[in-house]
């Protein structure tokens, strides 16, 4: 227990692609999305229901607070990576502020980005096994800030339209073309992982020139975020019926 607050992973029990370590948060997503959906009625008209869904909320603050502690207490801490321009992180604040407020026009936009957590659970870019914090922390973090969104969407029937996503596609681009990419270039910092693909998928633009890895970032990205609007359309029909 001592060495689970460690800021090195262990050799002997590092995170496995596809390993028990990785499916069971693979799991709980589906589990937890579909457990939100079924219930979706009873927590809407649940008479705590704002407490919950501040609960949920402060929670994924408590755990962003933490893991900011943790690199602090271990000398990692680092103002410009702390900042909220990566988009899990960004797309959880969004989700934090979204939960508190109900604003609904932050929702639209914020909604198409919050399949990142799922990849960044699919391709996770870390080495911690389950004997590290660093372990739970990221697999939470990024579980909750998709929880967010779909008690969002479910529970208190926010709806979207293709208007809805036109934005967020718009505004991502902006966000990546005007931004970020010139953050990176100029901090020589890897937001969005723009500059260079850790390990994600980006992996396979690379090798080709900058130029070309950054058309293929944005491009695979947009079409992940096209792809994300199908459930949308169909739910929206499934509504209407």
């Amino acid at each position: 227990m001592s060495d689970f607050f460690t800021f090195t992973e262990n050799p002997d029990n590092t995170f496995t692609v596809f390993g028990w370590n990785h499916i069971i948060p693979l799991l709980a997503i589906i589990v937890g999305v579909y457990l939100i959906y079924h219930y979706r009625y009873e927590l809407r008209n649940y008479k705590y229901e704002r407490r919950v869904r501040y609960g949920i909320a402060i929670f994924a603050i408590l755990l962003e607070v933490s893991f900011q502690l943790w690199q602090m207490f271990h000398g990692q801490w680092d103002f410009a990576d702390s900042l909220p321009l990566h988009l899990c992180r960004l797309t959880s604040y969004l989700g934090i502020y979204i939960m508190f407020s109900k604003n609904t026009k932050v929702f639209e936009i914020a909604y198409f980005w919050s399949l990142a957590g799922v990849v960044s659970i699919l391709f996770p870019d870390i080495l911690h096994g389950a004997d590290r914090y660093r372990y739970y922390h990221f697999m939470m973090s990024h579980i909750l800030f998709f929880y967010m969104y779909m008690y969002l969407l479910f529970v208190l029937d926010f709806r979207l339209t293709f208007k809805s996503f036109k934005k967020s596609f718009i505004t991502l681009f902006v966000l990546a073309v005007g931004i970020i990419i010139p953050i990176n270039n100029i901090f020589n910092m890897n937001y969005m992982y723009l500059l260079e693909p850790g390990d994600t998928p980006f992996t396979i633009f690379e090798g080709h020139g900058y130029l070309l890895y950054v058309i293929g970032c944005i491009g695979l990205t947009m079409v992940v975020i096209t792809l994300w609007y199908l459930p949308i359309h169909f739910y929206n029909r499934y509504r209407k019926e």
